[in-house]
């Protein structure tokens, strides 16, 4: 096996300044402008000295909360060019979690888009400092990048080694508080060259990348992979159904992001688009969330592009893929190069080939541990992280998943814990009990379904509980379903009883109770 020897992002941005210069790295759609690698190294030269003249060390956080910009990535790399930490924090969470990561990880700087609004007494750090769009080919201008106009586009000095932390990313798991992952600098490089290694990314792809930037699988999928081998990344802001065509054609893309969520959109209501139309396009990619082998048939058969299933999380980055030139369907594929994966029985014993149990992953290319509130690194075992991924090994090394031990609910790709939408909801003040469930939907692959059991003598409306969720919830974690109960189904130890509320939501003809 081939192994690549570590550079620092620092080496890899000023090789590719030399290398590709004037090549264009990132296109952006929606703002309809591009950077190419030498401006972005220069701009990032700049954030680095500005953070250099802050006294900024490498043990020192700089929180980023924005969308997918140039702006965004000029400072998202400027940092991590520089040495110091990132923690990139997803526009779309709510304000209370926002809160809550920016209190665990204790940044020195919050650099935010000035399209949000905060209250800064909520987390007192030592600047908060606004950012918008400026014009590349003109001059920096206002609030973050007005800081940068004074400062020498070459820099020479970054701080830190392989050893020390790169990224803080947070990841909504199986509890209600977001769980930040510690991603070493040579853990980040490792994540990002089994990926090329995978998919074969070399300097003449084109990728297209729809998903939020704070994604650690965005990071590595496409933003990260087309920094390592000089590719061109195609940023959007979000997916857009009908502008996708027009994005594959117009920036001759080779190889798409895709989730199950956008490739049941495109089943359901089809788009005039076809392989024979996007020539360059060698495959669409499908992670974050179970594909049925149904749905990923029928895409192909209609649109002609192949789909190339992966899997991964935070807090080991990807872990298993399908080698694009030998697919097989059903499967999300076989490790990455770094990867261990083994499946363990309820004795925790290893599985025998085709025997399920529950998925452990360790290898050189993962994240070091939890930050906890006090600063500390709960650090992952040695002996493998348990996923909670219920699945198989078959006797070519093909893995297969068959569920999920661990209760979660999978919308569009986003993991969401029921229970901190069940513990919003008994914040109502006329709520008893709560119960929150994922439900099928043929878009999004789940729902969100509440039961609720409300006090003796008060009556709840639906208006009323999602004005209540929203108080702290983001809209995509806002229950689709709502449900009034006389009481909650639990078993004779009071867990919950979910295919009894399963049960509550289907009618006789298998749809769901509106």
């Amino acid at each position: 096996m081939h192994k690549k020897k570590f550079k620092d992002i620092y080496t890899i941005m000023c090789e590719n300044c030399e290398r590709f210069g004037d090549k264009i790295y990132i296109e952006s759609v929606d703002q309809e402008k591009n950077i190419n690698f030498y401006q972005l190294n220069n701009y990032c030269n700049k954030v680095a000295n500005f953070l250099k003249d802050q006294g900024i060390k490498k043990d020192n956080k700089v929180s980023l909360i924005g969308k997918n910009s140039i702006e965004t990535m000029i400072i998202f790399f400027g940092v991590l060019k520089y040495g110091a930490i990132i923690n990139p924090i997803n526009v779309e969470e709510s304000k209370e979690n926002i809160y809550r990561i920016l209190n665990v990880v204790k940044p020195k700087l919050v650099i935010y888009d000035k399209e949000m609004a905060f209250e800064q007494k909520r987390y007192r750090a030592y600047s908060w400092l606004r950012f918008s769009n400026f014009d590349i080919k003109k001059r920096l201008k206002n609030e973050f990048f007005s800081f940068l106009k004074d400062y020498e586009s070459i820099f020479q000095s970054p701080i830190g080694n392989r050893d020390d932390i790169a990224e803080i990313v947070f990841t909504s798991g199986t509890t209600a508080i977001p769980k930040g992952v510690v991603i070493s600098r040579e853990g980040f490089f490792y994540m990002v060259e089994e990926l090329v290694d995978k998919l074969k990314i070399t300097e003449n792809d084109r990728i297209l990348e729809y998903r939020a930037y704070s994604w650690a699988s965005t990071q590595l999928l496409s933003i990260m992979s087309s920094m390592s081998t000089g590719a061109t990344l195609v940023l959007a802001r979000e997916f857009s159904r009908s502008r996708f065509p027009l994005w594959l054609k117009k920036y001759n893309i080779t190889i798409s992001v895709g989730v199950p969520t956008v490739i049941n959109m495109l089943i359901n209501r089809p788009i005039p688009l076809h392989r024979k139309d996007v020539p360059s396009l060698k495959f669409v990619t499908s992670s974050s969330a179970p594909l049925s082998i149904e749905s990923h048939k029928t895409f192909e058969k209609l649109y002609g592009i192949p789909i190339n299933q992966m899997a991964g999380m935070t807090e080991a980055g990807w872990m298993i893929g399908n080698p694009p030139e030998k697919r097989k369907i059903g499967s999300v594929g076989t490790p990455f190069k770094y990867k261990e994966i083994t499946f363990l029985n309820e004795r925790r014993e290893r599985c025998n080939v085709g025997e399920e149990g529950e998925m452990v992953v360790k290898g050189k290319s993962m994240g070091v541990g939890y930050i906890e509130e006090n600063g500390e690194i709960a650090k992952f075992p040695e002996e493998g992280f348990l996923t909670g991924d219920l699945g198989y090994e078959d006797s070519n090394g093909y893995v297969y998943f068959s569920g999920r031990k661990k209760e979660l609910i999978i919308r569009g790709g986003v993991n969401i814990s029921p229970m901190e939408i069940t513990n919003r909801l008994k914040e109502h003040p006329y709520v008893k009990e709560a119960a929150t469930i994922g439900v099928p939907d043929k878009i999004y692959g789940e729902e969100i379904a509440c039961f609720i059991v409300p006090k003796p003598g008060h009556k709840v409306e639906i208006e009323n509980v999602v004005n209540h969720c929203r108080g702290t919830l983001p809209e995509f974690k806002i229950p689709k379903y709502i449900y009034f109960v006389k009481q909650i189904p639990k078993t004779e130890r009071g867990k919950l009883m979910k295919s009894d509320l399963i049960k509550m939501v289907y009618l006789e003809n298998g749809s769901i109770v509106p």
